[in-house]
């Protein structure tokens, strides 16, 4: 971060010394107490350490890292009017990224939801951009725990039954963890309400894997179906239909659904995840290829 002008931390409760060491390495460390806790709480609280008359705000955690050059390709993109940037933000050691968009004007922006936040605008006047030269990378610790998130969760939807966000990711911690009927009937209602569409095509597709793992495969394939229906520009929906496809032996099917998936080009969604790179799609496709011209050559040998 020694690329910005300032660098301004709020630790809400380390007792390892990191205020110190950031102090010294030139950062202005605040210390909060949040309760009870919220991650938005502790977002808007963060951002209110930033001075008023600071132009662009770029939001990084103590587990991400930005490539160095990030600030002259923000003064580059950041053209007259535009409020917000995004970027690739590469999520684990295969590259994959999605697009991420946390680069912001210091005025007009509020952090919105207990858990799995995100930063909102306040008003319509939004103007985004986008920057592919910069890169911020994740390297998270895998001993930190995340046993708040289900009931912090739990509690959003019960306050708001119908906050399609919350659902979403209240079904997909219900399927993280093993909980797959309750993960069923939080998704599809998720699916039946919610507006954004790759959204709702996640939690299809996630509702298709807690199916099969509750042995109902055939209502597997229906609701995959309904994922590719839900977001059709998007790999995704394809390859987890295709996958449960060759697992029923269609393989024409599963060979078709592959090839719709190269020929769509990623758009860095949210959503993207790795099993929709080229090579595993590619590899899928040979397998069902080969299955197939195995099953043709055995139907052509004599009896």
């Amino acid at each position: 971060m020694q690329e910005a002008d300032g660098i301004f931390v709020l630790d809400t409760g380390s007792c390892d010394g990191s205020p110190e060491l950031l102090r010294s390495l030139g950062a202005e460390v605040s210390c909060m107490t949040i309760s009870p806790w919220r991650f938005d709480s502790a977002r808007n609280a963060s951002l209110e350490l930033v001075p008023e008359d600071y132009d662009v705000c770029v939001c990084c955690d103590l587990d991400e890292f930005f490539a160095p050059g990030w600030r002259k390709c923000i003064e580059k993109s950041w053209t007259e009017g535009v409020t917000r940037l995004s970027y690739p933000f590469y999520y684990d050691h295969n590259g994959s990224f999605f697009m991420r968009g946390l680069i912001h004007a210091r005025h007009g922006y509020r952090w919105q939801w207990p858990v799995h936040e995100a930063l909102v605008r306040l008003d319509p006047g939004e103007v985004t951009a986008s920057c592919r030269d910069i890169a911020l990378y994740h390297d998270p610790d895998p001993e930190k725990s995340r046993s708040s998130y289900l009931p912090m969760l739990e509690k959003a939807v019960e306050a708001d039954p119908l906050d399609a966000r919350m659902l979403h990711y209240l079904g997909r911690e219900y399927m993280y963890r093993g909980m797959y009927q309750r993960a069923l009937d939080t998704l599809t209602l998720h699916a039946a309400i919610g507006k954004w569409d790759a959204e709702r095509c996640a939690s299809l597709r996630y509702a298709g894997r807690c199916l099969e793992a509750l042995g109902r495969r055939n209502e597997a394939l229906i609701i995959y179906r309904g994922a590719v229906d839900a977001c059709p520009r998007l790999r995704e929906p394809y390859i987890e239909y295709a996958l449960c496809r060759l697992q029923h032996g269609d393989l024409e099917d599963c060979i078709s659904l592959c090839q719709k998936a190269l020929s769509i080009i990623p758009d860095g969604s949210y959503f993207c995840e790795s099993f929709a790179s080229d090579d595993f799609i590619i590899a899928l496709l040979q397998k069902a290829e080969k299955k197939a011209a195995l099953l043709h050559a055995g139907e052509k040998q004599p009896l």
